[in-house]
């Protein structure tokens, strides 16, 4: 699992095993309601969907540059 460390010094890993097909293609569709984006960014960070609308800017778009970077190797060996 990918990692990305908070400003706040929590850990979150993406677990990508809980994403579906579905879900993953609607992160790329720019009609997809903000509250599903959220939603989908929460079940694969363990966040809570309010954690990821308070997300400082740039802290967010760390978050979600680091969820892309994770999908776009899904399984990639990190050794």
């Amino acid at each position: 699992m990918d990692k990305i460390t908070l400003a706040d010094g929590r850990t979150i890993e993406f677990d990508l095993g809980a994403l579906s097909i579905k879900e993953y293609r609607a992160m790329f569709n720019p009609a997809q309601p903000e509250a599903e984006e959220y939603a989908t960014l929460a079940k694969v960070t363990g966040l809570g969907v309010e954690e990821i609308e308070n997300l400082p800017l740039l802290e967010w778009k760390r978050v979600y540059r680091a969820f892309i970077t994770a999908c776009a190797q899904p399984l990639a060996d990190p050794n």
